[in-house]
């Protein structure tokens, strides 16, 4: 007999842990400055509509309440450090992240790469996000496919459960922790999905937490295009923030994955661009107009050396003496 205690939900290092959130450690070739190393995981997201009351009893929740709860556990955690709360955003965090979650309950795997193979900026992207976003996940790893529940009860323990795995971690292996510490997340978006109860089997929930870095409006890019295509960028941002820079990245075009290939897989690095523009004043192969208000724009094609793929659109900003980080971030399919 198989009994739901025997499935633990596996915390993941975090999306982005190491690799991304600040610029590369070096300025791509024809471009200085650079942004600094970093430590650390497309049409602006609509503002949230008020989240559902959550009752203060122990039990069970609905997914509504389970979201208010853990994001009143993340705002608990970020007060730790003087942080601000975040805005719960039922827009395109929460849609890509609810996918996320249902994807990883109904197949049994853990990771930040879907069973279609996207990635969570892709995902964020599709639902029309805009913003730089970074993904905690949490999820148990058999990779045995189950039935999810519609309608879903979830224990008020095992979100506590999931959040603490998150911000109790110690460094070395501390990512999700970081990840939640990040001082420019300002929205954060919640994925839950539980398998239904079984004769042999309690459900255990899969979560998702999707943060966001919600501080600019940009004006839309397509979604798909060829090698060689142009692509304007567009957007501003608010104050105090200031634009620094737009970045062009590039993976490899995504590719449905099998749950066992899934579960080998942990921290997910955002790419790094491959070009960076920056404003007229620094050595750059294209400047960055900035406009009335600060707002920008630049011009420019979507080509690296040739290749097709899953292209990235950044933009990146700090405010008075800060360090360039990424506000922005889209994906778009080149073929």
């Amino acid at each position: 007999m198989r009994l739901a205690s025997a499935l633990v939900l596996a915390p993941l290092v975090a999306c982005g842990a190491s690799d991304s959130g600040r610029g590369p450690g070096h300025a791509p070739v024809g471009t200085t400055p650079g942004p600094a190393p970093a430590r650390a995981l497309p049409v602006a997201s609509a503002a949230s509509p008020t989240a559902p009351a959550l009752p203060h009893a122990k039990g069970k929740l609905t997914v509504a309440e389970a979201r208010t709860y853990m994001v009143e556990l993340l705002n608990r955690d970020r007060a730790t450090q003087g942080l601000p709360p975040l805005e719960l955003d039922l827009g395109a965090p929460t849609r890509a992240g609810q996918a996320h979650a249902e994807d990883m309950a109904r197949l049994g795997y853990l990771g930040h790469w879907g069973s279609d193979g996207s990635v969570p900026e892709e995902r964020h992207t599709r639902e029309g996000g805009a913003d730089m976003v970074l993904e905690n996940a949490s999820c148990f790893t058999d990779e045995r496919p189950r039935t999810l529940d519609p309608a879903p009860l979830i224990d008020r323990d095992r979100v506590e459960q999931a959040e603490r795995m998150f911000f109790d971690e110690v460094p070395p292996n501390d990512g999700h922790r970081k990840n939640i510490l990040k001082p420019a997340h300002n929205r954060i978006g919640i994925g839950i999905a539980q398998p239904i109860a079984t004769e042999t089997e309690l459900p255990v929930p899969c979560f998702s937490q999707e943060l966001v870095d919600h501080h600019g409006t940009y004006d839309a890019v397509p979604a798909s295009a060829r090698v060689g295509d142009p692509v304007r960028v567009a957007g501003k941002l608010a104050p105090p923030w200031e634009v620094t820079a737009v970045g062009l990245a590039r993976i490899e075009p995504p590719k449905a994955l099998a749950p066992s290939v899934l579960n080998q897989r942990r921290s997910y690095p955002v790419p790094r661009p491959y070009e960076l523009f920056w404003k007229r004043g620094f050595v750059t192969r294209i400047p960055l107009e900035i406009g009335p208000g600060g707002a920008f724009s630049i011009a420019t094609t979507l080509d690296d050396k040739r290749q097709p793929g899953l292209y990235e659109i950044s933009v990146w900003g700090k405010v008075p003496g800060g360090e360039h980080v990424m506000l922005g971030l889209r994906t778009i399919r080149v073929d």
